[in-house]
């Protein structure tokens, strides 16, 4: 857990500008800080890599690192729309389609952001699959200690 002086630093740039946004959303603003996350997420991905040929992210801070992640490990991206987000383009996901994806998010509250990820792309992709979810706030995570209620709750892996 960060200390509020911690949190005030994260929330300044380089050159003393302040960051807007929520707690997590500004870690990912902060180029130091989201590289720290991306190069964890490589090296914790690089064991499951030839399980997956796809990346999938919703909203924000997915959009965040997931391509710089996807570039390095060479996996094609997904993106999912929110439900009701307004929007130009008339497809509820754009990117590949996936056979076996994975999911990466900042974190797991409810679950409900994964249960519409699957829910979109079983809808289209019936035959994709998805093989666990992955997320780079691993302490504001709900199954940060028991990964294994990610099987029971979501029906996939905690990667």
């Amino acid at each position: 857990m960060t200390t509020f002086a911690e949190q005030l630093i994260n929330r300044r740039t380089e050159d003393g500008k302040w960051l807007q946004g929520c707690d997590h959303t500004t870690l990912l603003l902060n180029p130091k800080i989201r590289n720290k996350f991306i190069d964890q997420s490589i090296k914790d991905l690089t064991k499951h890599i030839n399980k997956f040929d796809s990346i999938v992210c919703c909203g924000v801070s997915g959009l965040l690192v997931v391509p710089t992640i996807s570039e390095i490990i060479k996996k094609n991206i997904v993106v999912v729309r929110k439900e009701n987000e307004k929007r130009y383009s008339p497809f509820q996901y754009e990117g590949v389609v996936p056979s076996n994806y994975i999911i990466i998010d900042d974190l797991i509250c409810s679950g409900d952001t994964v249960k519409h990820i699957i829910n979109t792309l079983k809808e289209d992709c019936p035959t994709s699959k998805c093989i666990g979810v992955y997320t780079f706030l691993k302490d504001k995570c709900v199954y940060r200690k028991m990964p294994t209620l990610c099987k029971r709750d979501l029906k996939i892996d905690y990667l």
